[in-house]
């Protein structure tokens, strides 16, 4: 087993050292230098073997007082989510406990709109099927009426191709027109949508949320 901390920096590329320590003596009762805590640290395992199955990068060493109410060197081992706190008697290089922390909480993954179809028509149509990825979709939809005609219609049914779903919305623009969204929560599947219309100008742009 490696005796000097400059054997850990000699074998693996990359490590940071850094130790943290008070000035000691041996009338203070330290028998255990902060290299001897790390070695005592490593157990049985040479260094590369460690660092391979720990996956740490970096080694602290610092004098803790409080640990069981006894004089310790807490020897931190710590890679980018994990860390390891290896407790040392100074004076008898016992090992008197071990605390590890792992944090595997990935970042979580920022969703956008995306387009997935843009379709303008007038009067009926039946879309082509679209595939929908996300939970959660909306449809943008414009319906433009020339101001001279005060009695027209337009509606829009939202189909699965799931016949066990069938419809899953429908919302009309009656008389006017019109300039807004429908958000759809059904998500993840095949669908098509139904217009019955007698406008000459309407318009639906299909995104999804993933």
């Amino acid at each position: 087993m490696k005796k000097e901390i400059v054997a850990i920096l000699a074998i693996v590329v990359g490590i940071t050292t850094l130790l943290t320590v008070a000035a000691v003596s041996n009338d203070g009762g330290y028998s255990v230098s902060p290299c001897e805590a790390i070695d005592t640290s490593l157990g049985n395992a040479t260094v590369t073997d460690f660092l391979n199955a720990t996956n740490m990068t970096y080694v602290q060493v610092c004098n803790y007082k409080g640990y069981k109410g006894e004089n310790t060197w807490m020897v931190q081992w710590s890679s980018s989510n994990r860390s390891m706190n290896v407790y040392v008697n100074v004076a008898t290089g016992n090992i008197l406990g071990i605390d590890e922390r792992t944090d595997i909480s990935q970042p979580r993954e920022t969703k956008t709109w995306n387009l997935v179809d843009t379709i303008e028509g007038s009067g009926d149509k039946t879309t082509r099927p679209f595939t929908i990825k996300g939970d959660e979709w909306r449809i943008n939809y414009t319906v433009k009426t020339p101001i001279w005609i005060t009695n027209s219609s337009f509606r829009a049914s939202v189909y699965s191709e799931d016949q066990a779903k069938g419809r899953v919305t429908q919302w009309d623009c009656d008389g006017c027109s019109c300039d807004d969204t429908e958000y759809i929560d059904e998500g993840n599947g095949e669908y098509h949508i139904k217009v019955t219309s007698d406008v000459d100008n309407w318009k639906l742009v299909i995104e999804d949320y993933y």
